[in-house]
């Protein structure tokens, strides 16, 4: 009889302790979803984008008519890839085929 009550305290004490612990888990845990808010971060969230890719966005933007996934897929190619500067100041249809996006 005792080593059933010990089993149900421990799962008692289990059952009130993991709601606490997940919570604190995820308050420590950065939710994209609220960085991505389109009231913070506007239209797709590419308000939260960072500053280099937002700057290739423009510059694409001038360039060439990009489809907005397309455009992001040169930015962030562009931001990543410091030796492709050259290219990706004339001709981001020569970006996208380097990422392999064909149809420009």
């Amino acid at each position: 009889m005792n080593r059933i009550y010990c089993s149900v305290v421990a799962a008692a004490i289990l059952l009130v302790l993991a709601p606490v612990a997940s919570g604190a888990q995820d308050s420590a845990t950065p939710n994209l979803t609220d960085q991505r808010d389109p009231d913070f971060c506007g239209a797709g969230g590419a308000g939260c984008d960072p500053t280099d890719v937002q700057q290739w966005k423009a510059i694409g933007n001038r360039l060439a008519d990009l489809s907005s996934a397309d455009l992001s897929q040169y930015a962030y190619a562009c931001a990543k890839h410091a030796d492709w500067k050259k290219v990706c100041e004339t001709d981001p249809v020569a970006v996208l085929k380097r990422l392999g996006i064909e149809g420009y």
